[in-house]
């Protein structure tokens, strides 16, 4: 019997055309150097691309696109925000793409328990582009999970077989790593091809050679924010954390003690920025700063934080902001009596505020106009005092600077008639110029502090007369500098009667007080006694006088 009558009962269609579904993708590299260099994510990126018109899919979302490593997968940024957005879309995709499943994850159990909740609880598939193995049928799924065990175990024999190199590296006083602020890096695998070299060194470079005056700033006593400052004017641009990091830092003064290391410390293989004594030094500034009181974040409306000391515990002052009312409040760690206490007078104010009885207590210091001359004589003694030891700085500076520039002469005539090799030659030019370079910044340091004396006379007898002004409408800075310049140890406060105790004053503006009760309590044409520059110096410096303006 012929057959074709019984075709009508088929239940088959002709295909029609596709519709077009939504998917995603996601890319990535496990390093930066591999994100710089290899090209490896727009390759994934591309890869993807062809797939989904192949396909007939619509790429509508991409992720990642940067370096993560896989080793955990809730660590990597790209890659939870990919899993946030699958999970509270409302349209799904009906896919989400990936180039090898070793780019997706490499933790194993971890990497399947997350292909289980995408696939079987949110409906999303994954399709690995480089061979089409899709979660979408049982054999795929399979081979897929398959995939990401292997990737598991490929990384554990990565692990067993580098981890034992890298802590032979490190033990043999090598650095792991990029080189740090201040340092440039020569070696094997460098990028910089006048760098490579075929054994590892750390070199300190002219930003590490400014950084080590840091260090000594830090241990002269000065705060980072005026460090911050003093490199800014020496062409470092730091940040605050950056600098804090550096404190912190035991590679600085030669000593690695990586993780790796689990904790040994290991003299490192590199010329340090600063001595193993005198990074000791700074962490105990740091341990000091941090020991028996919070400082809470430094705010214009309360710049006496941690400046002022409680009479009856000898905590330093903490401050906060009642954010509701707008208001800002003092207090001690301890809750001594009274300590709590309003930093601006108000008109519903029981008690005045310490930063308008701090201010009173400027107007001490503020310079009359009578006493402008003698104010001026006084302070040119501490200038000419400090600028002896400048000029004979100067001096000394100038010659070794005549010495390098006779070196690098007789360097030139060497390699031009003597036949020097070029190696040897640039080498010893780069020293040479850059102790040169050393010595200029120097010299011209010195300099500006010997020509500006008038300059720096005019601006303190400005600011000294109008003390208590300056410090009210001043920023943050200003008002720090004023207080660290007058009273260098802070102030203590008596909390329960509100009165200011001070520890030390600064000896130049000590004797504006001295100065107004003398001029008050002698005749007319009597000459006032003037304290001698030596005994002046030792109660201040020249910059610390300018307030740092």
């Amino acid at each position: 019997m012929n057959l074709e009558a019984f075709k009508k009962f088929s239940t088959f269609e002709e295909s029609k055309e596709v519709p077009k579904v939504d998917v995603w993708s996601y890319t990535r590299v496990s390093s930066k150097e591999q994100f710089a260099s290899n090209g490896s994510v727009q390759t994934q990126k591309s890869v993807a691309h062809e797939f989904a018109i192949e396909n007939n899919y619509r790429l509508t979302h991409e992720f990642g696109g940067t370096y993560e490593s896989a080793k955990g997968d809730f660590t990597r940024k790209e890659f939870n925000n990919m899993i946030a957005e699958v999970r509270k879309s409302r349209t799904k995709p009906f896919a989400i793409m990936i180039f090898k499943m070793s780019r997706f994850s490499r933790s194993g159990s971890g990497g399947i328990s997350v292909v289980h909740e995408l696939v079987d609880n949110i409906g999303v598939h994954l399709i690995e582009t480089s061979t089409g193995l899709s979660t979408a049928t049982p054999r795929g799924k399979n081979a897929i999970l398959a995939k990401l065990v292997e990737a598991e175990r490929e990384n554990i024999e990565r692990l067993e077989f580098t981890i034992p190199g890298m802590k032979n590296f490190l033990r043999a006083g090598s650095w792991l790593g990029t080189a740090p602020l201040g340092y440039d890096h020569h070696g094997p695998r460098v990028k910089d091809y006048d760098r490579l070299s075929h054994k590892q060194k750390l070199v300190l470079n002219d930003t590490g050679k400014i950084l080590q005056k840091a260090w000594q700033w830090k241990i002269d006593g000065k705060r980072d924010y005026e460090i911050i400052s003093d490199l800014k004017s020496l062409g470092i641009d730091i940040k605050k954390q950056k600098l804090s990091d550096m404190w912190r830092k035991t590679f600085y003064c030669g000593v690695s003690v990586h993780s790796l290391l689990e904790g040994e410390a290991v003299r490192g293989n590199w010329e340090p920025m600063v001595s193993m004594d005198d990074f000791l030094k700074v962490q105990k500034i740091i341990e000091k700063n941090n020991v028996g009181y919070t400082v809470s974040k430094i705010n214009e409306k309360r710049p006496l934080t941690g400046f002022v000391t409680c009479k009856s515990c000898g905590n330093k002052l903490t401050s906060y902001e009642v954010k509701s009312k707008g208001l800002h409040y003092y207090t001690c760690q301890n809750k001594c009596e009274g300590s709590t206490m309003n930093a601006e007078t108000l008109e519903k104010s029981k008690k005045e505020g310490i930063n308008n009885i701090f201010i009173k207590l400027l107007d001490e210091f503020q310079l009359k106009e009578g006493l402008v001359d003698l104010f001026k004589k006084q302070l040119g003694f501490s200038i000419d005092y400090i600028n002896s030891d400048d000029l004979e700085s100067e001096k000394n500076i100038k010659k070794e600077i005549d010495s390098l520039n006779k070196e690098l002469e007789k360097l030139e005539e060497k390699y031009i008639f003597h036949g020097l090799p070029k190696q040897t030659y640039d080498k010893y030019f780069s020293k040479i110029q850059t102790e040169i370079h050393d010595k200029t910044i120097q010299l011209e340091k010195v300099k500006n502090k010997i020509s500006n004396r008038e300059d720096v006379i005019e601006k303190c007898v400005s600011i000294s007369k109008n003390i208590s002004k300056y410090w009210g409408s001043g920023n943050i800075n200003i008002k720090l500098n004023i207080q660290k310049t007058i009273f260098p140890t802070g102030l203590v406060i008596d909390a329960k009667n509100r009165q200011y105790l001070t520890k030390e004053v600064n000896t130049v503006f000590a004797r504006i007080p001295d100065l107004s009760r003398d001029t008050e309590g002698q005749k007319k044409d009597s000459p006032i006694n003037l304290i001698d520059e030596s005994s002046l110096v030792a109660g201040t410096g020249l910059e610390p006088v300018t307030f740092g303006l």
